[in-house]
């Protein structure tokens, strides 16, 4: 496959396209030999007078009249990729190891100061998350254990005191069993993106984080709610008799 060419014009990179429509613009004097030219295989943006292959066009090819060069028709390009996020507008194109194809923009890797944040956050995310499951496997043999000592002492405690008891310690390893799942996926999230360095693993730890963060905030409305429930129902019932 014939080599693609990119090319800055006006503070812009533009392109790819063939090589003969480059050196057609640089004799049509469309694009400058000053200009900056790059295709693959270069380690730089190169003024186009200084590649070999494109200067060869500067030098008259022989005595014989030139041929005028006929106007060539609109190229219809490729929108330039956004480099306002890069110091060096000219950086030359990096390869897409993601299958990325050419004009559909180009893919970045995240720096490694975040990644090594990320890597001591991710022991104590995991440790918080291990813990978490342990706490739900001891609500759990709660649960078994207060189920037995309802059904043993029957006659000494209220009727379905086990089965109530039970109940709510199933109840609460349910409310810790979504944080536990979000610190654990944020954990793992975390390690992909240790090993690939790749937005996306990025976004997917951070995703895992927001889930965990929501339901924290979810969770502590709900109980502030039910404290301001009770506070409220006391203050009434102490209303009430004092009243009667």
């Amino acid at each position: 496959m014939a080599a693609q060419w990119n090319y800055v014009r006006n503070g812009q990179a533009l392109g790819p396209l063939p090589g003969d429509q480059l050196k057609s613009m640089l004799a049509s004097g469309t694009l400058g030999w000053d200009d900056l030219v790059w295709r693959e295989g270069m380690d730089a943006w190169t003024a186009a007078r200084l590649v070999p292959e494109l200067a060869q066009a500067m030098a008259p090819a022989s005595s014989a009249p030139i041929a005028p060069v006929p106007q060539l028709a609109p190229i219809q390009l490729a929108p330039p990729p956004d480099f306002s996020s890069s110091p060096n507008p000219y950086t030359p194109p990096r390869a897409d190891l993601q299958g990325t194809l050419p004009g559909d923009g180009y893919q970045s890797e995240v720096s490694p100061g975040v990644v090594e944040v990320l890597r001591q956050t991710k022991p104590w995310a995991r440790f918080l998350a291990v813990l978490g499951f342990i706490g739900m496997g001891f609500m759990l043999l709660a649960s078994v254990a207060m189920l037995a000592l309802g059904s043993s002492l029957g006659r000494g405690l209220p009727a379905g005191f086990g089965v109530g008891m039970m109940l709510v310690y199933v109840v609460m390893a349910g409310i810790q069993l979504p944080a536990v799942l979000f610190l654990n996926r944020y954990a793992s999230r975390i390690g992909s993106l240790m090993d690939s360095h790749a937005p996306a693993d990025l976004q997917e730890a951070l995703s895992a984080q927001k889930s965990f963060w929501r339901y924290i905030g979810i969770l502590s409305l709900i109980v502030m709610c039910v404290y301001i429930l009770i506070f409220v129902i006391a203050v009434g019932a102490g209303a009430l008799r004092g009243m009667r």
